[in-house]
């Protein structure tokens, strides 16, 4: 039996909303002037992000817009694109959503979704129907050897492949087209990738709960996109939910396969056998979340040192200071009156943070 953890692990979804500009008039305007705040920031060269709440939610409102979206929200769990308008145009959502890998893990995605879900009407109205336009799903294990002889181990219906590499070592395998809208499967290096990006660290809690080799940890992931969503009937959260472990199977069973390369004729091998253990790793899953939301945070709080090292004797070589007492204490001169510049203090910029991190309301936590 192979040790192996799954879940969705990245999600966008389009919302529609009843009689959308006149019942989301009154958030449109109010979106439209701190949009203007958070450009004079950017004017201003500074480093400050326009933090702002709605509805007991903090985000980070980006000083830009995106094609067809005015407003982008940003926190730690969501990423929300907003239309000043409804489009004519019959596939355009004027509120499009993507909830991030974090909070999938930390909550599960029926409850990251709930809680956006809630938050969406209270904000814009009521929600007229909701569509899927990607969903990334996974399992991560460190029991399969999914390179050896990888040019001959697979089959399927994919027409591309691809290999990178890190050093002499393949890192990644990659099935099917990234620019395409049907399936993007890759299987990579996750432990290295941790190592390499400095984030996520709170996955090796997950690995080793579950006997995972945290040191040889691989992901299996594959990006279902519109066309795939819609041939499948998969539109809403709820046919995600009751279609996954379809889904699933279709993904290990027919569109890629890895097999025992036994035989001159590809189709005529058998299955892998810890390959048919992968096939089965969602017949049993459950939405929800697999690891506590605050101990990512504390976990990724941790990875920012080697920055903060880096920068802070950086600056301290630029002040010619050597003892770290005193370089402490001049950046704290030189932090209080950069935020008195600003207008700010160290307290309401950390507690915006605190708010953006949390990104919810205390109950949503129980």
């Amino acid at each position: 039996m192979i040790n192996k953890i799954s879940n969705i692990d990245t999600l966008y979804v389009l919302i529609d909303i009843e009689n959308y500009e006149n019942s989301s008039a009154k958030i449109l305007e109010f979106l439209k002037k701190e949009k203007e705040k958070a450009k004079l920031l950017l004017s201003n060269n500074s480093n400050l992000k326009h933090l702002i709440s709605i509805n007991d939610i903090s985000f980070e409102l980006l000083p830009n817009g995106s094609k067809g979206y005015a407003y982008i929200l940003h926190n730690s769990g969501y990423e929300i694109k907003i239309s000043q308008f409804k489009s004519g145009i019959e596939s355009f959502s004027p509120v499009q959503i993507r909830i991030s890998s974090e909070y999938l893990w930390s909550k599960g995605f029926i409850q990251s979704w709930n809680i956006i879900k809630i938050w969406i009407e209270e904000t814009f109205g009521k929600i007229e129907k909701n569509k899927i336009s990607r969903v990334d799903i996974c399992t991560h294990t460190s029991d399969i050897d999914f390179i050896e002889d990888y040019q001959n181990s697979y089959k399927g219906a994919f027409k591309k492949t691809g290999v990178t590499y890190t050093g002499n070592n393949i890192n990644c395998l990659t099935f099917g087209s990234r620019k395409g809208k049907n399936i993007y499967c890759r299987i990579y290096n996750k432990t290295l990738e941790i190592k390499e990006t400095k984030r996520k660290s709170w996955f090796t809690d997950i690995w080793l709960r579950n006997n995972l080799d945290i040191e040889n940890v691989w992901n299996l992931e594959f990006e279902l996109k519109s066309e795939f969503l819609r041939e499948f009937n998969i539109t809403t959260i709820e046919d995600l939910e009751n279609s996954l472990k379809d889904i699933w199977h279709y993904c290990t069973k027919e569109w890629l396969v890895k097999v025992n390369r036994i035989n001159t004729r590809i189709e005529r091998c058998p299955i892998n056998e810890k390959w048919q253990e992968i096939q089965q790793a969602y017949d049993n899953f459950l939405s929800k979340g697999i690891i506590k939301r605050e101990k990512q945070i504390n976990m990724e709080a941790d990875t920012l040192i080697p920055n903060i090292v880096g920068n802070i004797t950086s600056y301290s070589a630029r002040k010619n200071i050597i003892c770290i007492d005193n370089a402490f204490e001049n950046l704290y001169k030189n932090t209080k009156e950069y935020l008195a510049i600003k207008n700010t203090t160290f307290e309401k910029e950390t507690n915006k943070k605190i708010h953006l991190l949390k990104e919810g309301r205390n109950n949503e936590d129980e």
